[in-house]
């Protein structure tokens, strides 16, 4: 029986019961370091990045790893780096915008993790981003019709998620309840 408080699902039966980790996929923008950091807390559970893994690893950010090596040494070492944090158990995980677009790391990730996608129009991806000079895929002048053409390509991608949840209009906290409360439901029907 799933039990419910009145600020949401039961964190400490939702932790028993996780035996992967949590992934949160999405566009850049949709919030996936905020609100995995938040999941991670309400969870007691350890929250991986693997954009701040890869920069650890690389020791230079990732614009500059676009910059010297590419994106297709971007997507190796983002797939070393979220194979790795699969491997380490139950956790909050926060991919890079296209880490699921990779068909191998859809694979992976639908596998042996709960997908959940973080959902939001381009209009509210590019008001929650501001600057875009951090963002290696938005440099140019149109980054409103760059996120709805990546929003558009990767929509099939993204609809690979066990769950989906819709953050236009959510603050944090909100969006932090809506994904515990669709955690809950997953896990209880699964």
């Amino acid at each position: 029986m799933t039990t419910t408080t009145k600020s949401g699902p039961d964190r400490g039966r939702l932790k028993q019961v996780l035996d992967r980790p949590v992934t949160l996929v999405g566009m850049m923008g949709s919030g996936k370091t905020i609100i995995g950091k938040k999941l991670a807390q309400e969870l007691d559970l350890p929250f991986i990045d693997s954009d701040a893994r890869i920069v650890e690893t690389a020791g230079i950010s990732i614009a500059e790893i676009f910059e010297i090596a590419g994106e297709d040494k971007f997507r190796a070492m983002e797939s070393d780096a979220i194979s790795a944090a699969v491997d380490e158990g139950p956790a909050i995980l926060s991919t890079g915008g296209g880490a699921i677009c990779a068909e191998d790391m859809a694979e992976l990730l639908c596998k042996r993790t709960i997908v959940v996608w973080l959902s939001a129009a381009p209009e509210t991806l590019l008001s929650r981003i501001g600057s875009v000079s951090s963002r290696p895929l938005l440099r140019g002048d149109d980054p409103l019709g760059v996120l709805r053409r990546l929003a558009a390509e990767r929509e099939k991608d993204y609809g690979k998620a066990h769950i989906t949840v819709k953050t236009d209009g959510l603050s944090a906290w909100s969006t932090t309840l809506s994904v515990l409360s669709a955690l809950d439901t997953h896990l209880a029907v699964t």
